[in-house]
């Protein structure tokens, strides 16, 4: 008489103790590869707009960003003159809505008409402004801010 053909209880639990390690070995190794990623200016920057209207909403009062470019920090204030550091950011420039002018400068097209603070207001909107990003290869990129959302703009602005 023969035997039917089956998994012994050892080989099945060694099999899944087999991926159990695997398994594991990928979640460590998948946690770290997101983490290990570099901070760039754009997400500084996102992070104190997102950190400056929360505390707007949160506590009903107008909470104004500035940029301090020999520091390179970005820092917020209460409107009771309270101040608080944000984040290292390196390569930002606030300026106006619309596009003032430019100059060249170093090969480099450098525009006019940067801003010294923007406020985020009670009810979840903030003042209307571009922000200037430049990266570690010194790429430019500039965002323009919708003052409804405080989100990005998509497009061209209008002539």
């Amino acid at each position: 008489m023969r035997r039917p053909a089956a998994f012994t209880l050892i080989e099945v639990l060694l099999t899944l103790a087999l991926l159990a390690l695997l398994a594991s070995v990928f979640v460590t190794g998948a946690g770290q590869f997101f983490n290990a990623r570099e901070s760039r200016p754009e997400d500084d920057f996102w992070s104190a707009v997102a950190a400056a209207r929360t505390v707007a909403l949160d506590r009903a009062e107008t909470v104004t960003l500035t940029h301090n470019p020999k520091a390179g920090q970005l820092i917020w204030t209460w409107s009771d003159g309270r101040a608080t550091q944000v984040l290292s950011a390196i390569g930002l420039r606030f300026l106006t809505p619309r596009r003032e002018g430019a100059r060249l400068l170093g090969g480099t097209v450098v525009e006019d008409g940067e801003i010294a603070r923007v406020r985020f207001y009670p009810d979840g909107t903030c003042d209307a402004f571009r922000v200037e990003i430049t990266t570690a290869d010194n790429r430019r990129q500039t965002l323009r801010i919708d003052p409804w959302t405080c989100a990005p703009l998509l497009g061209e602005p209008p002539a």
